[in-house]
């Protein structure tokens, strides 16, 4: 439950799946910081679970394939793999998607949509929000994100043009900034569409990524769009309770 104060960080991407849980119970509440920390693989999937039951304060749990699983294994095992994940003790279906940036040829395309059209369908059937990754695929992604048009849809980090970026605000996307990017115009009009990312541990520009980084990205946010940071928290946690937690 989100304390009615309204006045925590919340990181809407990150990967925590290689942190203690007594290092995440301490810094998160130190710092005030709620997170959303989300699987790409089985194997990660596996230590999110087993976080998940340390029942830590503050974080959330999203579950998925991320769309490079298919590089190094057969549609039969992913979707066995799909099988194996307990959909049900997330909150949200992610971080799925397609990636263009490594997979070059159509057949693995193919592939990576196989995979991300299965994660669609479980996030319709059990009526949970998605996080995409986008990269290199970005108008792929918004295709085929046509025929999901029930969906809650949040893209992560998304790197589009500003006429995609218009698109996706228009069909009611949520998008996450990541140190004020990608820019967004008309900000204080689509500030209820907005999240806050670190994508926690992935470097950026050059710098090594903290938990605590989430700050300085609300700061950069704020900064870059002359906006109250008490008030911009208070709308982000707005918009996690109502299309994550059903508030």
């Amino acid at each position: 439950m989100i304390n009615k104060e309204y006045n925590a960080y919340l990181d809407l991407h990150c990967h925590y799946d290689e942190l203690k849980a007594d290092y995440l119970r301490e810094t998160l509440v130190k710092n005030n910081i709620i997170a959303l920390s989300a699987s790409v693989d089985i194997e990660s999937y596996k230590r999110l679970e087993v976080l998940n039951k340390e029942k830590i304060q503050n974080i959330y749990f999203a579950y998925g394939l991320y769309p490079d699983v298919v590089l190094n294994k057969s549609i039969t095992t992913l979707e066995k793999e799909l099988k194996e994940i307990n959909f049900e003790n997330s909150i949200a279906i992610g971080e799925i998607g397609l990636d263009y940036k490594i997979t070059k040829d159509k057949e693995t395309r193919d592939k990576q949509k196989i995979i991300f059209s299965k994660q669609l369908e479980i996030a319709e059937r059990l009526d949970k929000p998605i996080v995409v990754h986008t990269r290199y695929a970005t108008k792929a992604t918004l295709d085929f994100l046509k025929d999901y048009s029930k969906l809650k849809v949040v893209l992560h980090w998304f790197g589009g043009t500003p006429e995609e970026i218009n698109i996706a605000l228009e069909r009611g996307y949520y998008l996450t900034q990541r140190f004020a990017n990608p820019k967004i115009d008309n900000i204080n009009e689509r500030i209820n569409q907005i999240f806050i990312e670190t994508d926690y541990p992935v470097s950026y520009n050059g710098r090594q990524m903290e938990i605590t980084g989430i700050i300085d990205s609300y700061n950069s946010f704020c900064k870059e769009y002359n906006l109250d940071k008490e008030e911009v928290k208070k709308r982000i946690l707005q918009n996690f309770e109502k299309e994550f937690l059903k508030i």
